[in-house]
């Protein structure tokens, strides 16, 4: 070979690496610039998830002070805004609702005012857990037994009849782990799911009309009385004796305790607030040996009573909201002793219980229409708890919120 035709394909060869290591060079150049990029917007992302968990915070535990409000606002009302910046990190801004129930937050790195910055946008829809999605629910012991029955209705589309008969939702719950923590024995009938906490069992010699399934942990929080009745100064005992009458019109009250003698009614006109703190006994809401109560709620009327008392309503009793909506009628028990809510003998309710910390039963031919919760539930002698789906939208005043959508937008 000539020393012309070295000189070619040594040229040649030289041209082919020039190439190959400018090819390899743009594409390293082009790698770190994509790595650099998903650096970045991986820090973004995070970014923005730092300003939803501070608007959370800001929210929940600090009445919103660190956020700028609309003007005339206190607290958490009306639209606000807040902006912050992670030392090193980025920015993030963020707006939450008037409703206190969407966060948006714009992640930026490396900072918002970079005009090479990068960008994520997270949105979380916020509430609180709902505080009645079962018929029968319980920290522990849950017992439906002796013919006694467990069904469901929608109270937004009627009263519970006929084809408002829900035989799929009347459903029964614990926390509880240990064997036999549910029980279903005698004839009675449970018209839904029954299930129990990681480890616990149910002993069914009735009728499951669901399914059986155990991986219950749902928060049951204390109820904590608002400091607008706390504070209230009480009116001492309400005792209406025999045909006695008493209305309750819209507002707050303070009481030790409530006492019904044989026919008595009291009337609840608008929304009324009672905060029963127990008399020497601890009872706060009693019939006693009394028979044919009532306490009416008027039609556009609710009743919500914090009880730090002993509930318990027989004989005949009738709680009765003219809507027939278990919603207008709220029982939330404070109390930490045995046996804090019961209703029996051919009594008949439309309300719903929460009373996390104290025993909850209805029994001998009482009917319940809503719902209840309890540190224990029992259903017994021909008792029935017609559970109201409408009930389970109803959010746990009593719980945090809670992150229930997220998305990028």
């Amino acid at each position: 070979m000539n020393n012309k035709g070295s000189l070619a394909i040594t040229v040649m060869v030289i041209f082919v690496l020039s190439a190959l290591s400018a090819a390899f060079l743009m594409r390293g150049v082009a790698e770190r610039w994509n790595t650099g990029r998903v650096v970045k917007s991986s820090a973004a992302l995070w970014a923005a998830e730092a300003g939803v968990q501070k608007a959370m915070w800001e929210n929940v535990y600090n009445n919103c002070a660190g956020m700028t409000r609309t003007a005339g606002n206190t607290l958490c009302n009306g639209n606000k805004t807040m902006a912050g910046t992670l030392a090193g990190y980025g920015d993030y801004d963020v707006t939450l609702d008037s409703t206190n129930a969407i966060i948006q937050s714009v992640g930026s790195v490396p900072s918002r005012t970079d005009p090479k910055k990068v960008t994520r946008r997270v949105q979380a829809n916020l509430a609180k857990p709902a505080i009645f999605a079962f018929g029968m629910f319980a920290q522990g012991k849950v017992t439906v037994s002796n013919n006694a029955l467990v069904d469901a209705f929608n109270s937004s589309t009627g009263i519970y009849g006929g084809t408002n008969i829900d035989h799929s939702h009347g459903s029964v719950g614990s926390n509880g782990t240990s064997a036999g923590i549910v029980e279903v024995d005698n004839n009675a009938n449970v018209w839904g799911d029954v299930s129990t906490g990681p480890g616990g069992s149910v002993t069914n010699s009735g009728n499951i009309h669901g399914q059986i399934t155990n991986a219950n942990s749902v928060a049951l929080p204390a109820v904590v009385v608002p400091a607008t009745l706390t504070g209230l100064a009480s009116q001492g005992a309400l005792t209406l004796g025999q045909k006695g009458t008493r209305t309750l019109t819209a507002g707050d009250y303070k009481y030790s305790n409530i006492s019904l003698g044989n026919k008595a009614v009291l009337t609840i006109s608008g929304n009324v607030r009672l905060y029963l703190t127990g008399d020497a006994s601890k009872n706060a809401l009693v019939s006693g040996n009394a028979s044919e109560t009532t306490i009416s709620v008027a039609s556009g009327g609710s009743l919500t009573i914090y009880t730090d008392g002993v509930v318990n309503l027989n004989n005949n009793n009738v709680i009765n909201t003219l809507s027939q909506k278990p919603k207008d009628f709220l029982i939330y028990s404070t109390y930490t002793g045995a046996n804090g809510v019961a209703v029996s003998n051919n009594a008949t309710s439309y309300m719903a219980i929460y009373a996390p910390q104290t025993d909850v039963s209805a029994s001998n031919n009482a009917g319940l229409y809503g719902a209840v919760v309890g540190k224990t539930a029992s259903l017994n002698n021909n008792g029935d708890i017609h559970f109201d789906m409408a009930l389970a939208g109803l959010a746990n005043p009593f719980e945090s919120v809670i992150v229930t959508n997220w998305r990028e937008y």
